[in-house]
């Protein structure tokens, strides 16, 4: 037994330090992966940017000639239509891409004529 006590013989100081840096280490990567996950979610995908141009497009298409904006409509876009008053319409856009991901928007088109 002395023999092994002679030979073994191990700081506690090296096992306390080794403890410390293991959690240090775990935390630096728990926040690695949580801020890994943030940024890539699918609202900052380039599909989700480009589905929201389609969506800004028809905007200001229904600024220019309310007209076109029911040319626009596909089987992926929805739009309704309704009219608050004689001069002051809402339209409700609804687009879904293919990855599944549905942008709306609601805005407000005024006649042109008055």
């Amino acid at each position: 037994m002395v023999c092994l006590r002679k030979y073994y013989k191990l700081p506690a100081n090296s096992i306390l330090e080794s403890v410390i840096a293991l959690c240090i280490i775990a935390v630096c990567l728990y926040v690695a992966v949580m801020v890994y996950a943030t940024v890539f979610t699918p609202k900052t995908a380039p599909r989700f940017y480009n589905s929201r141009n389609k969506v800004a497009e028809m905007y200001y298409m229904a600024q220019v000639n309310p007209d076109s904006i029911t040319q626009m409509q596909k089987e992926n876009t929805t739009i309704k239509q309704e009219w608050i008053n004689t001069n002051l319409q809402q339209v409700n856009l609804e687009y879904k891409d293919s990855s599944g991901v549905v942008i709306k928007s609601n805005f407000f088109v005024q006649n042109a004529n008055q």
